[in-house]
């Protein structure tokens, strides 16, 4: 290992049973760097990243860090030496405040050995200036949004001074602005010597940001690139898939929309002045497209829409009936299914199996004479898993012994067992990689195309431009313009979200 190296990896090996995550991987990553790490859902990213911070340790292999070898390794040796790391799922102190979950490990206190509450206070007023973040040091982490809670948790590894920081898919729920933001801070540390190992899905952010890149596939280590011999991203995506995905951002194959076929129309709907006076119509063989940034108001009326919310005033229609006041299991009965955008809180049953979770919504399908037939749920299971091409061992995995991208696709399986009518999907493809993204774009095209009236609600706007007949913009929880398939542009999208005509 040489002066200019911090961390080096040698054939690092880690196996789930027969499922092996890692298979002699190494490489080194320099002092003062930003290092990017790309690679399919399943390549071994997180596995990797895990046993660098210490919680998973590897069957074989060695780590040294700066010079020195680490025998054993667990977070506490890793916070010691100065690793720290966020986590793509949330790591977060729910009922504990913003300012406990930035410094869960503080020494802020008094000479009587008393917790000195507002020197913590101000200490963390000054970690979340670093985001223009307007959110009080006292509130507590339950009440803030994705997005807020992610920042949180990236101050918090920030704010301990590290050596070596992580980052695992760390802008899946931050705005253009917060993402701008976290660039300017990671390139700040990269000033002061500090490393930062990115691993992103978002091809873009590893270009504009890292000085090298490594490519993992299925577990292997494929190369290591410096910033100037990666022209596009089609170079990063032909070594992570092994061919190219020319079709991920193709314009989808529209379908003659027969607008006199409607199935769902919203007439002036308000809610808290979360969602303000809201109207449109969402037609069969559609995929309608809601844009907004964060805190427009888009998430808040797609609950409302799956009856996890109640509105205030206006009407909702769904096939020619009006609803009042539709409840979650009223709407699966209409046809309706919501595809949550935080698959760990509310998308999956994290600790069941994954064939349990595929049947939730079916029992009545998969059931005889009141009895479960367990031969119908493998069956209805191991199709499911075929379709979307889940990496799983066996159907009794649990989605905590999976990938984030095999997490989504099995979260989109759950859905698709009702065979819906109609899909809100928020966020479908946060946190995953490029051939996962393209199956679920894919499903979702044959889905319209089979009749499926399909409200895409994503962050990603060349998402929203390939998938969409329609945008519908939303800016300050109102909807501020209407967009067709032709005039579906970043320029025209983003004019009017950020409330300019």
């Amino acid at each position: 290992m040489s002066n200019k190296e911090l961390l080096n990896l040698e054939n690092i090996s880690k196996s789930f049973g027969v499922v092996k995550a890692l298979d002699s991987v190494s490489f080194s990553v320099y002092k003062g760097e930003i290092h990017g790490i790309v690679g399919e859902n399943g390549a071994g990213k997180s596995t990797l990243a895990n046993i660098i911070l210490g919680n998973l340790y590897p069957d074989k292999g060695t780590i040294i860090f700066n010079n020195s070898e680490l025998k054993t390794n667990n977070p506490r040796i890793a916070n010691e030496l100065g690793v720290s790391m966020v986590h793509q799922e949330l790591s977060i102190f729910d009922n504990l405040t913003v300012a406990e979950n930035i410094f869960p490990m503080h020494n802020f206190t008094n000479k009587y050995k008393f917790i000195d509450s507002k020197l913590l206070n101000e200490n963390a007023v000054e970690q979340l200036k670093l985001f223009s973040l307007d959110i009080k040091p006292k509130e507590k982490m339950i009440n803030l949004s994705l997005a807020e809670q992610q920042i949180v948790e990236i101050i918090r590894a920030i704010s301990s001074n590290p050596k070596l920081i992580i980052l695992d898919e760390p802008t899946s729920a931050l705005n253009s602005k917060e993402v701008e933001n976290l660039f300017q801070i990671l390139k700040q540390l990269q000033k002061k010597s500090i490393v930062v190992l990115y691993i992103s899905h978002h091809l873009s952010e590893i270009l504009n940001l890292c000085n090298r890149v490594t490519v993992l596939k299925d577990g292997k280590y494929v190369d290591t690139l410096n910033r100037d011999e990666i022209s596009t991203e089609k170079d990063l995506i032909r070594l992570m898939v092994g061919k190219d995905l020319e079709n991920l951002y193709a314009k989808k194959n529209y379908y003659n929309i027969n607008k006199k076929e409607v199935f769902m129309e919203l007439k002036n709907v308000n809610r808290n002045n979360s969602v303000q006076d809201v109207s449109f119509k969402l037609y069969k063989n559609e995929i309608l497209g809601i844009y907004g940034l964060e805190g427009a108001g888009r998430t808040e009326l797609s609950k409302i829409l799956f009856g996890l919310d109640n509105f205030d005033s206006g009407s909702i229609v769904i096939e020619g009936e009006e609803v009042n006041q539709i409840k979650p299991n009223e709407a699966i009965k209409k046809g309706i299914i919501y595809l949550n955008k935080n698959r760990k809180k509310a998308g999956l049953f994290p600790g069941m199996y994954a064939c349990d979770n595929i049947i939730c919504p079916i029992l009545d399908k998969v059931s005889s004479h009141g009895f479960l037939d367990k031969n119908e749920i493998k069956n209805t299971t191991e199709k499911f898993i075929e379709e979307l091409n889940i990496i799983i061992s066996n159907i009794t995995n649990t989605p905590k012994q999976l990938s984030g991208g095999n997490q989504q696709k099995l979260m989109v399986a759950t859905c698709l067992g009702t065979a819906p009518k109609c899909i809100i999907a928020n966020e479908p493809t946060r946190g995953i990689d490029v051939g996962s993204k393209a199956e679920i774009h894919k499903i979702l095209k044959e889905l319209a195309g089979k009749g499926a009236s399909i409200i895409l609600i994503s962050s990603e706007l060349p998402e929203t431009i390939s998938l969409c007949d329609r945008a519908l913009v939303m800016y300050d929880h109102k909807i501020v313009g209407e967009l067709s398939s032709e005039e579906i542009t970043e320029e025209a999208v983003i004019t009017l979200a950020t409330g300019n005509k």
